[in-house]
């Protein structure tokens, strides 16, 4: 899927949290509308949204406007703000951050990273919908292994 094998193609302009101050990575409208909670996507408005990825910012989405979205207004938890089990990491196919650690030691290596790389390669990922990030969550996992390891 496009997602998982391009560079999000959306200019990076230097667009700040409105509550952290952090910059933020841009996301597309498709994420929000997804993701939000049904109450809250008639609030999307025509501009351009910002995911922060500060994890003890209370803030998901936001714009130049003042628009924000908070991890309550989502439907799903955002796995690189949460603190306790599960934290999603894989919104495509269901894997947390135990599971992985788990299959890490237990392996000595990652088996999840090669199956997800492997659903990836036959377009069955869907993380422009699924994934907070808008983005594929390979990047995420990679993180977790070197952690651990």
């Amino acid at each position: 899927m496009e997602c998982c094998n391009s560079k999000n193609s959306h200019k990076n302009f230097a667009t700040q949290c409105n509550a952290c101050g952090k910059i933020g990575k841009p996301v597309k409208r498709k994420t929000l509308e997804h993701l939000l909670k049904e109450d809250r996507v008639s609030l999307i408005r025509d501009t351009q949204y910002y995911f922060c990825q500060i994890p003890h910012c209370n803030v998901v989405y936001f714009s130049r406007n003042l628009d924000t979205f908070y991890k309550t207004d989502l439907k799903v938890r955002v796995g690189l703000k949460e603190t306790e089990e599960p934290i999603p990491v894989c919104y495509c196919f269901g894997y947390t951050k135990k599971m992985i650690t788990d299959d890490l030691f237990k392996n000595d290596r990652s088996t999840i990273q090669g199956k997800i790389t492997k659903k990836v390669k036959q377009g069955i990922c869907r993380c422009e919908v699924t994934n907070p990030q808008g983005t594929c969550c390979l990047g995420n996992i990679a993180q977790i292994v070197s952690s651990e390891m």
